[in-house]
């Protein structure tokens, strides 16, 4: 029983995660705790690929390719130097070094018109985003901040988030199972019992967001990554 309700708790926040609501910082730790990093991570990411084109789908008419597929490459680079990390580097010391660029960045977001800056900086959301989600899958709040910067509007924002994130996991998904080798037909029997409850948290979500303005939205959305960065230095 106490494995199935970390199952259904890593499905109903993997749905509101992608909705643009930072709910990892929930789930990840208790799956981790759970699994292992390694066996974590290789559960999460069948649920994660699934939901990320549904959301696509739903979302078609709502998103920039150009703008958002240039940080495909950049997060590919990330995810390779992750590779080489994971030997030397703990997930504590890097999770430190990401709560301290969330803050920044989010800080910066409050700057008027500053994040009109942030589209240029495409290469450094990529890479970061890229490198975190290999390692500690809590990317969120990196590419949380580049997508409002592109767009504040709900629909645009999600769109933006899930196609880009269509293409990073499907790359995550060929890494984790011929280099990282954490899928297996034990991960994926774990992956199926998540995958109904990530669609509960997918439109329990939708339901919350059409009841809020767009202003609201990004500021909650800012809020809870700056939560997650003080989390993460503690």
């Amino acid at each position: 029983m106490e494995e199935l309700l970390i199952l259904v708790i890593t499905g109903l926040g993997i749905g509101m995660s992608l909705m643009g609501v930072s709910t990892s910082i929930i789930f990840s730790p208790l799956i981790v705790w759970a699994y292992g990093s390694k066996l974590g991570n290789g559960i999460m990411i069948i649920p994660y690929f699934i939901a990320d084109i549904y959301i696509t789908y739903k979302y078609r008419k709502n998103f920039n390719v150009k703008d958002t597929l240039k940080l495909v490459p950049f997060a590919f680079l990330g995810m390779i130097l992750a590779i080489f990390l994971i030997p030397y580097i703990s997930e504590e010391i890097f999770s430190k070094i990401l709560g301290i660029l969330i803050i920044i960045t989010n800080l910066l977001f409050f700057i008027k018109n500053y994040e009109e800056k942030f589209k240029k900086f495409a290469s450094f959301f990529g890479f970061f985003g890229g490198l975190s989600s290999y390692l500690a899958n809590i990317s969120g709040p990196i590419f949380n901040i580049y997508f409002l910067s592109l767009n504040k509007n709900q629909r645009n924002f999600i769109g933006n988030r899930a196609l880009f994130f269509t293409f990073l996991n499907f790359i995550k998904l060929f890494l984790y199972f011929f280099i990282y080798k954490n899928i297996s037909i034990y991960t994926f029997s774990r992956s199926l019992i998540t995958i109904p409850f990530l669609f509960l948290g997918i439109f329990s979500t939708g339901f919350f967001l059409k009841k809020i303005s767009s202003e609201t939205f990004s500021k909650i959305i800012v809020f809870l990554s700056l939560i997650i960065a003080i989390y993460l230095l503690i």
